[in-house]
């Protein structure tokens, strides 16, 4: 998952900010890294297994690219992973 946007430290250049933007819609909104929201060979086992992850108890999210999410991170989890979860 990503987390990106106005807040986040350090700087972009305008063509990754506007694929950030309009093409994957992920700027300032957490969601998964662009190549995951491609998707997946097995749904099936990708929903399984999200579902397993939202099962633990989730205070919070620790991201390498982005800003970390430190509230109602478990509900920000599961938004930002709705597609796959839909199925």
């Amino acid at each position: 998952m990503e987390n990106i946007g106005d807040g986040s430290p350090g700087g972009s250049d305008w063509l990754l900010r506007f694929w950030w933007k309009a093409v994957f819609r992920m700027w300032n909104r957490p969601k998964p890294a662009p190549e995951y929201q491609m998707g997946w060979s097995d749904k099936a086992a990708a929903r399984a297994s999200l579902e397993r992850i939202l099962a633990w108890d989730i205070e919070r999210v620790v991201l390498a690219h982005g800003d970390c999410i430190e509230a109602d991170a478990k509900a920000r989890l599961r938004e930002a992973w709705a597609t796959p979860l839909a199925g």
